[in-house]
Formats: C-alpha cells, sequence, structure tokens
C-alpha cells in the first residue's frame, strides 16, 4: 500500500508547471503551497533542488535577492544560469524535505553543495570498516554509506539508539580488525559490561555474525520495516506479560514514532520494487507526459515532456517509445515495469522483451498515479494559458503591422524569399513561411540555380518567385498576406514585375535590407520609417533572419557538395558520375574516409575502390 498523504486541492489540483525564469506575472501563475522546486540549467540539466513550504513566496524570493547589492554569488549565478524552472506540489512540507533529498542524491545538482536555508541535516552512516559503526552525521566526512538525510535530529536519535540496542552495534572508535580481535588486542568497554554491546571487540560475537547484524540494519535503513515493527511489538507484548510496564511505555512511544515517520514519507511499499509511473493527458493542441522514477520505493526523479495532441492522438504507440527512450538516456537506467497512466481504452500497449506496459489498476498505484495526473494536468492547463496568451500577442503585433504597412488583410500567413552565395557561386534560396507570427518550418523551400550566370542576383530572385507562386496558382495552394524579399530595392523590384506577371500583384511585397533595417515598398524611394523598438519590426527581421539562415545553410551544404565532388574528380577511374554516386551516399568527405573498403567496393567495384582508399588514406 502506498504510505502518502495526498490531497487533490478541489478542481484546482496545483502540481506542476514548467514555464520561463523572466519574472513576468509569475504572482499570478505559481502555487502559494508546499512542494519540492529546480532551477534547470540550458541544456536541460538540473542546477538547484530546494523545497518551501509556499513554492510562490520561495521561488520569487530568488528574483527580488538578486536586486540586492549584498546578495551572494552563488545566487546571483544560479539566477544568471537559469533558463527554466519545474516544480511539484507536496501535501505537506515533510513530504517536500523527503521528495527534494531523493531528488538532489539523484540529480547530483550542481548548486545543492549544502542543503537549502543554509542548513546542514542529519544522517545515518554506515562506515566502511572491518567492523563498521552506525554513526550520527552532519556532513559526508566519513567513509561509508549514508542514509538521509532526515527532517531532524529527533528521528536520527531514536533510530541510533533503537538499532543499537536492538542489534548491540558498538559505538567505540577502536580500529578493530579481525587479525586484532583474535591477538586479544582489545578490552571491552562499559557498554559491554552493561550488555548495551555484543562485545566483538573481545569476541563474544564472531565478526561474521557481525557483518550479518549490519546488513540486516542496512537492509531496514533502505526501507524494509515491518521486521522491525514486529520485533518492537514482540517486545511490547514480552514487557507486558512480564509486568515492564515502563519498559513497554518506552518501547511503545518508540513504535508509535517509527510508525509516524513511516506515515510521512512519499513512499511505496518494498513488494512494488523498481518502477517508472508515466500520466499523460492531451489537450486541444498539446499531449502532456509526466513521468515518475521509482527506485526502492521513493520518488528519485521526475520529467516531463510535451507532444502534439495530434501526434499522440494518431501514434500512441510511438510516443510513449519515444518517452521510454527518453528516461532511459537521461537516467541511464530503466525498471523492468513501465506504469502508464492514461492510455487510450481498449488499445493493446506496445510489448517490449526488455521491459512491460502495466496498467495501474490496484488502489496503491492508482493514487500515485492520481498525483502524477495532476502534475500533468496542471501543466497542461499552463500551456494552454500561455498559447492563448502568445496568440492574443502576436494578433496585437499583426494588427499593428496591418496599421503601419496599409495592408488591405491582416498579415496572417507571411512569407519571405533570401538568395545567397558566396562571389556569385553556388547560387541558392529559400522561403520561409511565418504564420500568425509563428515559423510554419514544414513549409520551409530550398530552391537550386545551377544554370544561372554568376552573380545574377536579381535574375534568382525573379526564378525563385516565380516557381514558388507559378506552382501556388497551379495548385490552389494558399497564399500569403505579405511577402517579405531580403534584399534592397533591385531585390524587390525583380519580384514586384514576376508577381505582376503572374496576376499576383495585389499581394503587398516589401523589402528590408539588412545594414540599415530600412524597409522598402514598391513605388517608394524613401524607406517606410519604423521605430527600432516596435515589435513589427522586430517580427519583420525575425522572419528574414530566418531565411537568412535557411539560405546560408543550404549554400555551405551545396557548397562542401561541390568542393568533395571536384576533389572526387580529381581520383583515377572516377567520373562525374560516380562521383555523384559517392556524394549522394555519404555526403561529406569526412563520411568517406571513414567508409570501409568493402563499402566503397559495393558502389565502385574492387580496382576503382583500393584507388580510392588508398587516396583517401595517403
Amino acid at each position: 500500500m502506498l504510505r502518502l498523504h495526498l490531497h487533490l486541492y478541489g478542481d484546482e489540483q496545483h502540481c506542476l508547471y514548467l514555464c520561463p525564469v523572466e519574472l513576468g506575472n509569475w504572482e499570478e501563475r505559481l502555487p502559494d503551497l508546499p512542494g519540492v522546486y529546480k532551477f534547470m540549467g540550458p541544456a536541460g540539466e538540473v542546477i538547484y533542488v530546494g523545497k518551501a513550504r509556499s513554492l510562490r513566496r520561495r521561488v520569487l524570493s530568488y528574483f527580488q535577492k538578486v536586486k540586492d547589492p549584498s546578495c551572494d554569488l552563488k545566487t546571483r549565478l544560479l539566477v544568471q544560469q537559469a533558463a527554466r524552472v519545474e516544480w511539484i506540489v507536496t501535501d505537506s512540507e515533510w513530504d517536500a524535505l523527503f521528495l527534494e533529498n531523493n531528488l538532489i542524491k539523484s540529480y547530483q545538482p550542481r548548486y545543492n553543495i549544502l542543503l537549502k536555508d543554509g542548513k546542514t541535516y542529519p544522517y545515518l552512516c554506515i562506515t566502511e570498516e572491518p567492523y563498521p559503526r552506525l554513526l550520527f552525521v552532519r556532513q559526508k566526512v566519513v567513509r561509508g554509506r549514508y542514509y538521509g538525510p532526515f527532517p531532524g535530529g529527533g528521528v536520527v536519535r531514536m533510530l541510533l539508539n533503537l538499532f543499537r540496542e536492538l542489534y548491540g552495534i558498538r559505538d567505540c572508535d577502536l580500529a578493530l580488525t579481525p587479525e586484532g580481535v583474535a591477538a586479544g588486542r582489545y578490552r571491552a568497554c562499559v557498554r559491554a559490561y552493561m550488555g548495551a554491546c555484543r562485545a566483538p571487540c573481545i569476541g563474544r560475537q564472531s565478526h561474521q555474525e557481525y557483518l550479518e547484524t549490519i546488513e540486516e540494519v542496512r537492509a531496514l535503513l533502505e526501507g524494509r520495516w515491518q521486521e522491525v515493527l514486529d520485533r518492537i511489538e514482540a517486545e511490547i507484548q514480552k514487557a507486558v506479560s512480564e509486568l515492564a510496564f515502563e519498559q513497554a511505555h518506552e518501547l511503545k512511544r518508540r513504535l508509535e514514532q517509527l510508525r509516524e515517520y513511516q506515515r510521512n514519507t512519499i513512499v511505496i511499499d518494498e513488494a512494488y520494487g523498481d518502477a517508472e509511473l508515466v500520466s499523460i493527458l492531451a489537450g486541444s493542441r498539446v499531449a502532456v507526459i509526466h513521468h515518475f522514477s521509482i527506485e526502492g520505493g521513493r520518488i528519485v526523479a521526475s520529467h516531463i515532456w510535451q507532444f502534439g495532441a495530434k501526434d499522440w492522438e494518431m501514434r500512441p504507440g510511438e510516443v510513449l517509445e519515444t518517452v521510454t527512450g527518453q528516461i532511459l538516456a537521461e537516467r541511464r537506467r530503466l525498471a523492468p515495469a513501465i506504469y502508464v497512466d492514461g492510455w487510450p481504452a481498449g488499445l493493446p500497449l506496445p510489448e517490449s522483451i526488455e521491459w512491460h506496459y502495466l496498467i495501474p489498476t490496484d488502489e496503491a498505484w492508482q493514487r500515485l498515479a492520481q498525483m502524477c495526473r495532476n502534475t500533468a494536468w496542471t501543466f497542461l492547463q499552463e500551456k494552454h494559458r500561455f498559447a492563448e496568451k502568445k496568440i492574443l500577442k502576436s494578433r496585437a503585433i499583426l494588427e499593428e503591422m496591418q496599421k503601419i504597412l496599409k495592408l488591405p488583410a491582416l498579415p496572417a500567413r507571411m512569407e519571405c524569399i533570401d538568395n545567397s552565395h558566396i562571389q556569385g557561386a553556388h547560387l541558392v534560396s529559400s522561403a520561409v513561411v511565418f504564420v500568425e507570427g509563428e515559423p510554419r518550418r514544414n513549409e520551409y523551400r530550398r530552391y537550386l540555380h545551377e544554370d544561372l550566370q554568376v552573380g545574377d542576383d536579381f535574375e534568382a530572385m525573379r526564378r525563385v518567385v516565380r516557381r514558388r507562386y507559378e506552382k501556388r496558382v497551379r495548385e490552389g495552394l494558399p497564399l500569403p498576406d505579405l511577402i517579405l524579399i531580403d534584399g534592397g530595392k533591385g531585390q524587390l523590384h525583380a519580384a514586384k514585375e514576376v508577381l505582376n506577371e503572374l496576376g499576383l500583384g495585389h499581394i503587398p511585397v516589401f523589402a528590408l535590407a539588412k545594414k540599415k533595417e530600412e524597409l522598402f515598398q514598391p513605388g517608394a524611394s524613401e524607406p517606410l520609417y519604423i521605430d527600432r523598438r516596435s515589435p513589427v519590426l522586430h517580427l519583420l527581421q525575425a522572419i528574414r533572419d530566418e531565411a537568412h539562415r535557411v539560405a546560408v545553410g543550404f549554400h555551405r551544404k551545396r557548397r562542401d557538395s561541390a568542393a568533395l565532388k571536384t576533389q572526387l574528380l580529381s581520383v583515377p577511374g572516377i567520373g562525374p558520375a560516380l562521383s555523384e554516386k559517392l556524394l549522394t551516399r555519404f555526403g561529406s568527405m569526412e563520411s568517406l574516409k571513414q567508409a570501409s573498403l568493402e563499402d566503397l567496393k559495393a558502389i565502385l567495384g574492387a580496382r576503382r575502390a583500393e584507388t580510392l582508399y588508398h587516396y583517401l588514406h595517403g
């Protein structure tokens, strides 16, 4: 059964969401609830994990602190390097503490040198010695295996005393060795004569028996509590039967403390073992998948992914397998059981030899799945709110653009065309598409001008405009509300000329020149003035820069391919046809050098392959 306190907070279901670290209107989005937060670096790595009684106050406090000149360097660096933040709402601050420490141990964040708030929480440590000891420590200065940290010293001391009393573990600082014990080098301490220690130092307890005792304590610290609780209950009954009521009362108090400790930890019964749990929710535009990784009955990591709602609807199996691969890549391990919450009813789960996909059906797993689902739900709601806000912002910019440029219609669909070459060679063009202010990358196109006279940039513009819009008219494809040309008056005139010939002269067309960021329109001798701070100009620049990026990337690829082809033609026995075949197969000189002789023989035959192989490898 799940030993987990969980409230769903009515219909609000606050659990997690993910957003950029700019302050913005976080006051409206951060929950005023206890939980754990993770600052994420630019590469998606966890750089800090903390817990808070109020997530809103704690996370916002970082951005308030950096405004203070006396703010410490660590906080300044943390805020500067954070790219986004994730958080998980828990039922209590106690739950947040235990979940936080599990995540710290799992992620090893860069900025969690000490636990937050300047505190050092207590640990239990089983030392690495021939006769290990069980120690109460606050810093990891002793070699051994550490358990914790714990929320306070009282519980740790209670556990320490309990284990020492139950098992007679030594607490002396003698450097015991089996050889020294056999030689009689040590003397027993007062605890041994009081019966509190089983005195392995003088051989009353053998080395093997002592190690078996330590292994049992280790198992208890790793979560197997039931045998300890059963033993305490037996001791209580024995004390009562012997009328030792004071001893029975003390044992009962310790038993209650242990049970209280168990009730307040986010832990699954050990019988469940290691597992992965994913919860999937789909909205109108996106599908969200939230994941818990569970080791030894504890939540040690969480991740969240999003996919297009259509991808999830059409290919749920592929999406689930992709997420499984992401878990394996990030965790470098994968539990044999993967519980999937939110899987479409009636659809069989994917099959795998290495692990098993399961539906959480019993009450314990359903409760944990509910927690995971609430997290996904909150993130999904936030994504919808963010998307709506983004659409409204884009619409306002487009309306302002329509007003400034005096367009006949809202420029919902904009296209930009750019040419790229070096001294006129390897001339290529690109066309990018923005819809509602957002790039539509699946509609990007690239164009070659292989038979064009070197350096004729204006003719290249005429050709690409003709090829693109003749096809769109012929096939009935959507036409743009605005066409932007990367260039000056010459390129603009060339594009406008072709549009008029195609009967598309009604489409507004402008040119944005790079050096002075001047916007030209047909028939006007002077550029159109737009304030440099205007979001309208910023959007036009973003579209122009995207077209330039695509064109330059395509040009570099063609140029590298041409250089490789030229180099291959210098090899005896390889002509244009074979060089084209090699270029298509390998793509670059580096890939070609890594090819084996057998790979080359499959394309060129034995003699030519050997010639090329020796040429490539000197």
